[in-house]
């Protein structure tokens, strides 16, 4: 009998020797082994050739149902995949692998309830596996259980420490949770167990790349060519590298290697956008970040860079239907304004684009806003409602429902990071940063990026804690040495408290990773030199010409000159600037 198209034709045959000795003599049960081999390196046609074989030496099906759902699985054809494992006929020996395929095969299928008690199946009669407590934690935070999966990656090293998978997991869940330079030792020691893994080479080559590492990524990338040159993701590596450091067509050129692989990733479509701008094709970068917008509405730099490309390919009336909203906000930034402003000026709708403009030049300091979640990374639906209409009452200023809903919502997704930081958010905004704090300690045990740090920072002045703000940003920078944000505002904050020398060295490493693009940090810049006797007009001068309409940088640039002495007439040209704004006397006297 012939088994090499479809198995499910040969589960007839299989019942009819079950009952032999003969059945499972060593061949049949060699051939068991070299299909669960076949399926342990991801090769899901070489194994289900060797399950079909073992069913016609007469294998019986619970010791091949499991395996040759898996098998299925791995080739991406679901519905024989269901066929084999619906039934749950495994074998003792297969039983765990069994029910791991069919929770994965629920996943793939978006029945998360269905996933849950195939998991509970597979873990009911004994402690589990490394690897089923790795897929149990990844599902748990597929699902928004955050710090369950935690406890899940624990309990995978418990059982087994040295397995290359549940060490991958746990540095995973260390990268997001402490930074990439904590989340090293992890991947170097599942790669001690599995030197030519894959999947492990590259997450050491991605996060090698954000701890700034760049010789030793391209190290590792090149290793994981050697392995496969086919490989996608060490040329998509490649690709961002190269990108960073300028080099517009090489990075292209790498990206072109991935064979499309990444095309769905909001990570590729965001780096096809700022090669496209880049390349000065803004109509292609657009469609880019268009898609990525849609995907992720949070996520603030696609819709920076949207709005940026829709203006430049002409489609103004594109920048105010979805960027306007967003610029109505109290807290929008002075760019995002900006390019509202200049959208309303291609509409020729000029009172419109000054209202804009006016307040990208003076913008006024506002209460923190509400932290960003990106729905659908790392929440199940319910969770992602939750977040949803929480945000919404907090964009609506309605923050007595809000803590009310904040408090329910926060017992029924207890393990939910996103429903987390919302609360702090909640509690922050309610004038309560100590109760704040600690929802967002909590958070940041899973997933600590910026902007909660950032956002912890604050709760931490508004406590007066000034020292714990400071550690905190520097702890984080130790993690994130290429983070410009976190530089710019540990610089701003020793600015503040005195401490000139750090600040200057902050801000300035914060304003060349940026590229000396943002006038806000090239002002601050000159101010802290200025402060220190040194002369700093030209770093002012840069700062201006990039944003000639803001006040406070017409007022640095002014106070400098007047400094100097060597521009009286220009510095009064540009303090008669500063009075005509709004917040004029007071820019005027800094």
């Amino acid at each position: 009998m012939d088994c090499k198209v479809k198995l499910t034709v040969c589960l007839a045959a299989a019942a009819l020797f079950a009952a032999s000795p003969a059945a499972v003599a060593a061949p049949g049960r060699d051939l068991v082994a070299e299909a669960e081999a076949a399926l342990d390196r991801g090769d899901g046609i070489a194994a289900e050739l060797a399950i079909g074989r073992a069913v016609d030496a007469g294998v019986p099906s619970a010791q091949v149902s499991a395996l040759a759902g898996e098998a299925e699985l791995l080739q991406g054809d679901l519905a024989a995949a269901r066929k084999w494992l619906a039934s749950e006929d495994f074998s003792t020996a297969t039983q765990e692998r069994g029910f791991r395929a069919l929770a994965r095969l629920e996943i793939e299928e978006g029945d998360f309830n269905a996933a849950t008690r195939a998991y509970d199946r597979a873990l009911a009669n004994g402690h589990g596996s490394a690897q089923l407590w790795v897929d149990v934690g990844r599902f748990r935070y597929r699902s928004g259980q955050h710090h369950l999966a935690l406890e899940a990656a624990r309990t995978a090293l418990e059982a087994d420490g040295e397995d290359p998978r549940a060490l991958e997991f746990r540095g995973q869940l260390e990268r997001d949770a402490v930074g990439p330079v904590a989340a090293l030792p992890w991947f170097e020691k599942g790669l001690e167990q599995a030197p030519d893994d894959l999947s492990l080479l590259g997450e050491y080559a991605a996060t090698l790349a954000e701890a700034g590492r760049n010789v030793d990524m391209l190290r590792v990338a090149r290793r994981m060519v050697d392995i496969d040159p086919r490989h996608p993701r060490a040329y998509f590596l490649q690709a961002v590298l190269a990108a960073r450091a300028g080099h517009i067509g090489l990075a292209r050129r790498l990206l072109d290697r991935t064979n499309g692989e990444y095309d769905n990733t909001p990570a590729a479509q965001l780096l096809s956008g700022i090669l496209e701008l880049r390349n000065g094709s803004p109509q292609l970068a657009a469609e880019q970040l268009e898609t990525l917008t849609r995907a992720q509405p949070d996520n603030g730099n696609a819709a920076m860079l949207l709005g940026r490309a829709l203006l430049a390919s002409g489609d103004a009336q594109g920048v105010v239907a979805r960027l306007g909203p967003a610029a109505d906000r109290a807290d929008a930034a002075p760019y995002l304004l900006a390019l509202v402003g200049r959208a309303y000026e291609q509409l020729g709708l000029r009172m419109e684009a000054a209202r804009y403009l006016d307040r990208a030049a003076n913008p006024q300091p506002v209460v923190m806003a509400i932290l960003p979640v990106t729905e659908g990374n790392g929440s199940g639906p319910e969770a992602q409602s939750a977040v949803r209409l929480l945000r919404q009452m907090l964009g609506q200023g309605r923050r007595g429902e809000a803590i009310a809903t904040a408090n329910r919502i926060g017992l029924e997704f207890a393990g939910s990071v996103d429903v987390e930081v919302l609360g702090g958010d909640v509690a922050l905004l309610a004038g309560n940063p100590k109760a704040a704090l600690a929802v967002y300690s909590r958070a940041a045990e899973v997933r600590r990026d910026f902007s909660l740090v950032e956002r912890m920072a604050a709760a931490q002045r508004m406590l007066g804690r000034e020292q714990d703000a400071k550690r905190l940003l520097a702890e984080y920078l130790t993690q994130h040495p290429r983070s410009a944000p976190a530089a710019a505002l540990l610089g701003r904050i020793e600015a503040q408290s005195g401490g000139l020398t750090q600040a200057g060295t902050l801000l300035t490493f914060a304003s060349e990773t940026s590229g000396r693009q943002d006038p806000l940090l090239l002002a601050d810049l000159a101010d802290v030199g200025s402060r220190q006797g040194n002369v700093t007009i030209e770093t002012a001068e840069r700062a201006y010409r990039l944003q000639r309409n803001n006040a406070r940088l017409a007022g640095t640039l002014a106070r400098l000159l007047q400094a100097d002495g060597t521009s009286e007439a220009e510095a009064t040209m540009l303090l008669a600037k500063v009075q005509r704004s709004p917040n004029g006397p007071l820019l005027a006297q800094r």
